[in-house]
């Protein structure tokens, strides 16, 4: 198995145009509205649609969005992943799994990982990023010694991933690295930022 790439925080169809045929496994939009990368339900909805049409997968980023609120922007944008940055409970996640929804939940971490037991029915995968001050594309990287004793390849890796230090994060073998801040320049995604992380990667 190999470590796969999700570029997070697409807020524009030129950045998704010049990004879709680049060996990216995911793209991510944000519908977070304090985030600064958030897009409206119709922007992502034409998102989806340009990354659907080289057969990529979409993640939907969400933070203590109502279930029904979650359901709605699904069926409206297609997006096929719900990635719940928030403090959603386990019975959030329970409903939304049993409604037939794939779901990565969100850990903040530093120094210790927190105990994700009882979420693990209902998600697909436990993304851990760094906390911070903003919900996710802080820019900074935690402790990741913490992950050492984690089953390979059974976690999503967030936070201050870029070229320099990508090597280095794969020797953890996470199923997923969560790329977003540090390839954009100007506050959008950069195409030869995004080429350098995906030639360490095949290194």
């Amino acid at each position: 198995m190999t470590t796969q790439l999700k570029i997070c925080g697409i807020r524009s169809l030129s950045e998704i145009q010049e990004l879709k045929d680049l060996p990216i496994d995911y793209f991510g939009c944000i519908f977070a509205s304090k985030s600064p990368r958030y897009v409206s339900v119709d922007l992502a909805k034409d998102i989806v649609t340009e990354i659907h049409s080289v057969g990529k997968l979409a993640v939907g980023v969400f933070v203590n969005t109502p279930i029904h609120e979650l359901q709605q922007i699904q069926q409206q944008t297609n997006i096929d992943i719900l990635q719940l940055h928030g403090n959603e409970s386990v019975e959030d996640c329970s409903t939304l799994h049993c409604a037939g929804y794939t779901l990565w939940k969100v850990f903040s971490v530093y120094d210790t990982l927190p105990d994700i037991t009882p979420y693990q029915p209902y998600i697909q995968y436990p993304l851990f990023d760094t906390k911070g001050i903003a919900e996710g594309g802080n820019g900074t990287r935690f402790n990741w010694e913490i992950l050492k004793n984690l089953s390979p390849y059974s976690y999503i890796l967030a936070g201050g991933l870029e070229v320099n230090n990508v090597q280095e994060a794969l020797c953890y073998r996470p199923a997923i690295l969560d790329v977003n801040s540090k390839v954009e320049c100007n506050h959008r995604k950069n195409r030869s930022l995004v080429e350098k992380i995906i030639s360490k990667l095949a290194d």
